[in-house]
């Protein structure tokens, strides 16, 4: 099978066309392949350990700035170092994820408990039991978000 890729930094979403006499098996297979593509979920490769772990955004529980590093939490609590900034990792993650200060990012279907706090913040229990602070500059949002 002939390919030809052609590279335009003006186009947003890749695409696909098939030259073919017929439709055989092969091609429906490769069709359904290439539709895939675009419905796979974000996969974050984490650090842990000199070790690379694939982690699947339903699988994190929080996301923040620690020590100069972003680390990421599981289900479990463990921590993982991530390469990416928060920003990026707050648009790829999707609308699952909440910012809750300028430092840390929340899965909101992970949430345990939130609690009142000091200074207009409020505290946040994840799941797994890592616990942060919501920051009044987001505190309204995530009150939206959570239909409080």
């Amino acid at each position: 099978m002939k390919v030809d890729i052609k590279l335009d930094p003006n186009v947003s979403e890749p695409s696909a066309v098939i030259y073919a006499a017929t439709l055989t098996p092969e091609l429906i297979a490769a069709i359904e392949t290439l539709e895939k593509l675009g419905t796979q979920p974000f996969l974050l490769i984490a650090k842990k350990d000199d070790k690379s772990f694939i982690l699947e955004p339903a699988q994190i529980d929080i996301i923040r700035t620690e020590g100069g590093a972003i680390k990421c939490y599981n289900q479990q609590g463990k921590d993982f170092v991530v390469t990416k900034s928060l920003h990026e990792l707050h648009e790829l993650l999707g609308s699952d994820f909440v910012r809750i200060s300028k430092f840390t990012i929340v899965n909101i279907n992970r949430i345990d408990h939130l609690s009142h706090s000091f200074n207009r913040t409020m505290g946040i229990v994840m799941k797994n039991g890592v616990n942060d602070y919501i920051t009044k500059n987001y505190l309204k949002d995530i009150r939206n978000r959570l239909g409080l």
